[in-house]
């Protein structure tokens, strides 16, 4: 299938391993040129760190959930990076990748993966409304289950598409419908 991205450029967080590597091997395979910075990127695809479960309210919670943040303040620099060249080109496309948790907190979950991810799910609505106008989309992928990284990434490439244009402000999971999430 033709996502209608050849010649694209993207810059995707954590291209050297794992998730990032995924990500960027499925763009590059769409024509998009991998970029080093976000500066003048068509595309954005930034993520959490995967890491062991957390408690909000553990003992080491602060030490975790900060680590977690800096995600965050990392994503919205790239996003406001990449966004002027965005807009001007009235084309662009930004994305997470986050925890499937955030849509079923329990107990035993890592609830600090799932606060991070539902900040990002709220920023992408702010920045739908923000820069909607301009056809720059933000979207969020959640992750869960078994998904593996090309799953993720497969995914993430589908919202970077031409097609995927109207879709802004949108969540999905990719769980393989594992998840007992009812939002």
């Amino acid at each position: 299938m033709d996502l209608g991205i050849t010649g694209r450029s993207a810059y995707v967080v954590g291209r050297d391993s794992g998730l990032g590597r995924a990500c960027a091997g499925v763009l590059a395979a769409e024509g998009v040129t991998l970029a080093d910075s976000p500066v003048g990127c068509d595309i954005v695809v930034s993520h959490g760190d995967r890491r062991s479960p957390g408690a909000l309210l553990g003992p080491d919670a602060l030490g975790d959930l900060t680590a977690a943040w800096d995600a965050v303040v990392r994503t919205v620099e790239d996003y406001r990076t990449g966004l002027p060249g965005m807009v001007s080109r009235r084309w662009g496309r930004l994305v997470w990748i986050g925890s499937a948790r955030a849509r079923a907190m329990d107990a035993d979950d890592d609830e600090i993966g799932a606060v991070v991810s539902l900040a990002m799910m709220g920023l992408h609505k702010v920045v739908t409304a923000e820069e909607g106008a301009h056809a720059v989309t933000a979207n969020a992928v959640l992750r869960g289950g078994s998904a593996t990284d090309e799953d993720v990434a497969h995914t993430v490439a589908f919202l970077c598409s031409t097609g995927a244009g109207y879709l802004s402000g949108v969540t999905l999971t990719v769980d393989g419908g594992a998840g007992s999430a009812m939002f």
